[in-house]
């Protein structure tokens, strides 16, 4: 039995796309180019005969048909994802950049030498002393861990107990683009910060 696939690399493209609503930040993704992801798009369109984006002035938008395609794309590549991890565990993907607020630990240094250890066996995230919301916007980071509850309008926000290494503080915020929120770095990522 064969099976009816579109060209991968365009579902790739489209997935990063519409979790971003962006080439651009689906091209820093997958480390390509703006133009390679559009292209890629176009392809699978092409391929599958709908539009699954329409295209703004600067922005992107789902198609009700891109809408509908989106979470079984997602579904299918999580699973991928997942079974590749069950028989190849020492597969790497690409680093988490993770700034973390110094004042969410009373030692900044000890709390990202304790998370660096622990990155260092499972090689999914850096760590660095950042607070500024915009070095997430400008793709500089990929997740930060902050006091505060926000509003962090467009972005992933969800509150995380800590593990001892961040004296006093017992909790923090920890903020990501929506598009990451489902990696596997951002959930080891979690996981470390809480000591589970």
């Amino acid at each position: 039995m064969s099976y009816r696939l579109p060209p991968l690399n365009g579902l790739k493209a489209f997935e990063a796309a519409a979790r971003h609503l962006s080439f651009k930040k689906a091209a820093d993704e997958l480390s390509v180019t703006p133009g390679a992801v559009s292209q890629q798009v176009k392809s699978l369109e092409a391929a599958i005969g709908v539009t699954l984006f329409r295209r703004l002035h600067r922005s992107l938008v789902l198609t009700p048909t891109g809408e509908a395609y989106l979470p079984m794309i997602t579904d299918a590549f999580l699973r991928i994802s997942e079974a590749t991890e069950a028989v190849a565990e020492n597969l790497t993907g690409r680093r988490l950049r993770l700034g973390i607020s110094p004042r969410v630990a009373a030692d900044p240094a000890a709390a990202m030498a304790r998370l660096t250890d622990g990155a260092r066996r499972n090689d999914f995230v850096t760590v660095s002393v950042e607070d500024d919301v915009a070095l997430l916007l400008d793709g500089s980071l990929d997740a930060l861990l902050r006091l505060g509850d926000g509003p962090y309008p467009g972005l992933h926000a969800e509150r995380v107990v800590l593990r001892d290494a961040f004296v006093p503080c017992d909790e923090a915020t920890l903020v990501v683009q929506p598009g990451l929120a489902t990696c596997r770095e951002y959930r080891a990522t979690k996981k470390l910060l809480s000591g589970q």
